[in-house]
């Protein structure tokens, strides 16, 4: 019996997952006139791994194949390449339709999961999302209702795909109430993405983020960020938004930690594995 990432206990075998799907370097590769991809990994600020591959290679062999040459390989492949596309190779769109956000958060969803796996076990962080919020993803294809999703338009200079995630525990200074809070930034070629995600201490349960979101908006994360979940009847003006550039990016993963007066910080640290992929 193995243990599928998405489904649980199952008797098919587990197969390799990409975070980000082959179609994705396709699209990307040869940009700068190379035919691979040179991968960075990092926790905090040690390097821990660097290898080159034709495809960007972060991956999990953690998912059966049911759940990969099926679910995932028609979501991806059929739901999510016409709407990405466009945005990832920074073609001109107007507007991102209600029904494509959701869509696109989904996505974004999926490798907020993923990546909690794509590290070695030795550095990985302890996981976030429960099994139970991993299967109802696998049954509904929906980002769950208490997590917030963001969008934004990224010049991707050398950089054309990456990723980050943070985790820090604070105490709300108004109600004393702990939480520990998740955000999974990841890029792929103009198009980046953010998953922020709230877990109440004392219950374990998972919590809309209210006021952990009065913070303040850096750079050009003003006029650049359009939120995609919860869902919203309004479309996006992708082509009014600012484009950011990477320090517009690194702001954008940081930003949720300036919070000021609002918080005490039980794990200031928390934890901050990366990858990119040049």
């Amino acid at each position: 019996m193995h243990e599928c990432f998405f489904c649980g206990p199952t008797k098919r075998p587990l197969t390799e997952e990409h975070v980000w799907p082959v179609w994705v370097s396709r699209l990307l590769r040869g940009k700068y006139g190379s035919d691979h991809f040179v991968h960075i990994r990092s926790t905090g600020d040690d390097a821990s791994g660097l290898w080159k591959a034709p495809v960007l290679k972060v991956t999990t062999k953690s998912v059966c194949d049911k759940c990969n040459n099926e679910w995932l390989s028609a979501f991806e492949n059929d739901v999510i390449k016409p709407i990405a596309s466009p945005l990832i190779l920074g073609e001109p769109i107007d507007i991102i339709k209600p029904r494509d956000q959701e869509k696109l958060a989904a996505w974004a969803y999926k490798m907020a999961l993923l990546l909690e796996i794509a590290m070695p076990q030795k550095e990985r962080a302890p996981e976030f999302f429960t099994a139970v919020e991993r299967l109802d993803f696998r049954k509904t294809t929906f980002t769950n209702e208490q997590v917030r999703v963001f969008l934004a338009n990224f010049k991707y200079g050398q950089e054309p795909a990456h990723a980050h995630q943070h985790q820090h525990t604070l105490t709300r200074r108004d109600d004393q109430v702990t939480f520990t809070r998740r955000i999974t930034t990841t890029t792929a070629g103009c198009l980046a993405m953010q998953v922020f995600a709230v877990r109440l201490v004392a219950t374990g349960q998972l919590a809309y983020a209210t006021s952990e979101m009065e913070v303040e908006f850096l750079g050009r994360a003003k006029t650049a960020i359009a939120p995609i979940w919860p869902p919203s009847s309004n479309a996006v003006r992708w082509s009014d938004l600012d484009v950011m550039s990477k320090e517009d990016i690194e702001q954008f993963t940081e930003m949720w930690s300036k919070a000021e007066g609002l918080f005490w910080p039980v794990d200031p640290g928390g934890i901050a594995p990366s990858f990119s992929g040049s």
